[in-house]
């Protein structure tokens, strides 16, 4: 005869049942926990040095961006002056070239070779008188006053009458500061014309001029 197995004899195998089960998950749970936490103090000690240099580096690169900025800033400042300075350099070539700082006499002796050369003029002679700067004490005070000594140059050619126009044109269009003190043109005569064979029309092209050159060097010295 079979026995009938009541719930109420059941019960304690259905506790202790459930009672493992439960354990078995606690277990699980905690072993789950357990992973996640080694993977979070894996990550954190793996990571940390990545991290740190990372954010080193990117201080670097802010610090090396700044410097760059600042570089360039002042990159330009000295590009901005060095174009400046050109321009004082071509603005003082002009005026230096117009009134030196010196007499400069073989710039002055080829410029008026060229321009008589451009101007089918025929060079006889070019003579450079230095003005003396020690005529008297009135002179000199007068010389110290002044911003620019002058020699004078004398120049003598032959030519036809336009192509000395020409030239005395050339002369005063001239960069550098030219006074023209006399200009004395006189006929060839028939002689000299013969010897030379020279044309009917030439003429005989005398120059008398003063030429300008600063003398700041000399109030220095």
């Amino acid at each position: 005869m079979i026995e009938k197995t009541s719930w109420s004899q059941l019960q304690p195998l259905y506790r202790y049942v459930r009672q493992q089960a439960e354990n078995k998950k606690f277990m699980k749970y905690l072993e789950i926990g357990a992973t996640f936490a080694l993977i979070a103090m894996f990550l954190f000690f793996a990571i940390q040095p990545t991290a740190s240099a990372i954010s080193k580096l990117i201080g670097e690169i802010n610090s090396k961006q700044l410097l760059i900025s600042q570089s360039k800033a002042k990159i330009n400042s000295i590009l901005i002056a060095q174009a400046a300075y050109s321009d004082a350099q071509e603005k003082y070539q002009i005026i230096a070239s117009g009134l030196p700082d010196n007499p400069r006499f073989y710039q002055a002796a080829n410029n008026f070779y060229s321009m008589a050369n451009l101007s089918s003029v025929d060079i006889k002679n070019i003579n450079f008188v230095l003005n003396d700067s020690s005529d008297s004490s009135s002179t000199n005070s007068q010389k110290n006053s002044s911003a620019s000594n002058t020699f004078a140059l004398y120049f003598s050619g032959v030519a036809s009458y336009p192509q000395s126009l020409d030239l005395i044109k050339k002369i005063l269009q001239n960069r550098r500061l030219v006074d023209i003190t006399n200009i004395q043109i006189n006929q060839i005569d028939s002689k000299t014309s013969e010897k030379e064979s020279l044309p009917s029309n030439q003429i005989n092209l005398s120059l008398s001029s003063n030429l300008f050159y600063s003398n700041s060097s000399n109030e220095k010295n």
